[in-house]
């Protein structure tokens, strides 16, 4: 699945979510547990797309997988370290995702339930 980006929505996270889109597109495999993904996604499932949610300043992101042989996705939400190793087995070496393994989340908010920290 491609998706454009309106230019009034661009922010960097937004770009490196193109930028993986089209590699997926372009016939790059990702797996789940080449990426860190944790279970219930299944370790072989491959990645087939990114989705953004939310503000586009501060999106979450969610991967979209399936296993071999069939079209059913499953949707996960993945975090900073997923992104930056799909980068990495992508070649998207001007990825960044986050602002560092150890920063504050703002207000409260457990990891689990925050969106992308912001550059």
């Amino acid at each position: 699945m491609h998706h454009h980006l309106a230019l009034t929505t661009h922010t960097a996270e937004l770009r490196q979510i193109h930028e993986i889109n089209a590699a997926l597109a372009s016939g790059h495999r990702v797996t789940a547990g080449s990426a860190g993904v944790p279970k219930p996604v299944p370790e072989f499932a491959v990645l087939r797309y990114l989705e953004a949610t939310g503000p586009p300043s501060y999106p979450y992101v969610y991967g979209h997988f399936s296993q071999p042989g069939t079209d059913d996705t499953m949707r996960a939400k993945l975090h900073t370290p997923q992104l930056r190793a799909i980068s990495h087995q992508l070649s998207l070496r001007s990825h960044i995702w986050g602002i560092g393994s150890g920063s504050v989340q703002p207000f409260g908010r457990s990891s689990a339930d925050q969106p992308l920290e912001p550059r």
